[in-house]
């Protein structure tokens, strides 16, 4: 079971419902809405850490038993990197997905990419060589563009054995 947290004013439980069922086959439930944690936002970058929001999620009522997935409209970063669409810690079972640089005309079906990608993260699956894997690393909107919803033939065979 997943439960599915949302920063105050999205809406997206149904699509990542049904974007973890069809793709995962992986249960959700809602959880509660929350608010981003003001210590998460790094004025130098002018963007949000994520592992302070995930810290957030973690406070959250859920069961250890679950995994738990939240999805918020600020941009978050990664050392490194100029910016994430998301970020899993399997250690917590706490995934994150950013649909602020998600939007345009296909950000329904970039937030299903993106939400498949950090779930499967937290079941144990790296990323993928296949630009067609959802598993494939997005450095680019047109990266999450170009990759399937679903796990290719490799990447699901190391999801079932």
């Amino acid at each position: 079971m997943t439960v599915v947290y949302q920063q105050q004013g999205l809406d997206h439980f149904c699509l990542v419902a049904q974007s973890l069922k069809k793709y995962l086959n992986t249960d959700t439930r809602p959880g509660a809405y929350f608010e981003i944690p003001r210590v998460s936002y790094n004025p130098l970058r002018k963007q949000y850490n994520p592992e302070h929001i995930i810290n957030e999620i973690a406070k959250l009522n859920g069961s250890s038993s679950e995994s738990r997935i939240g999805l918020v409209d600020v941009d978050i970063y990664a050392r490194g990197l100029n910016f994430i669409f998301g970020l899993a810690n399997p250690l917590r079972g706490i995934a994150l997905v950013s649909v602020y640089r998600l939007s345009g005309p296909q950000l329904q079906e970039r937030i299903a990419k993106e939400v498949v990608h950090e779930m499967a993260h937290l079941l144990g699956l790296d990323h993928c060589a296949d630009p067609g894997c959802v598993m494939y690393f997005s450095n680019t909107l047109d990266d999450t563009d170009q990759k399937s919803k679903d796990l290719c033939r490799l990447c699901r065979s190391k999801l079932e054995t």
